[in-house]
């Protein structure tokens, strides 16, 4: 596998992970959506945004604000911020 595919392959994964990070941000179970809004405040987070070359800081104040709307508004806000994530990071989700 040469360096190309791995860099692809990093940024895909990195992808993955924010997509599952922002629905479990907005999980009707409280536990794990405290721990997905921990990550968004995580030096693990921060290094994925360095290695991607995104600005974490507007991330983590859009995350905040997503989490203060209620749960149906939530749910459709964190579908289309997961439509984003597909853009940046070159994933396609149905």
């Amino acid at each position: 596998m040469n360096q190309i595919d791995l860099n692809s392959d990093q940024k895909t994964l990195d992808g993955l992970v924010v997509k599952q990070a922002v629905r479990d941000v907005v999980s009707k179970h409280p536990k794990l959506s405290e721990e997905a809004l921990l990550y968004f405040l995580s030096d693990d987070f921060s290094n994925l945004c360095d290695r991607n070359d995104i600005e974490s800081d507007g991330i983590v104040e859009a995350i905040k604000e997503l989490n203060t709307y209620p749960m149906l508004s939530k749910k459709r806000l964190a579908e289309d911020v997961c439509r984003m994530v597909d853009g940046y990071f070159g994933l396609y989700s149905k």
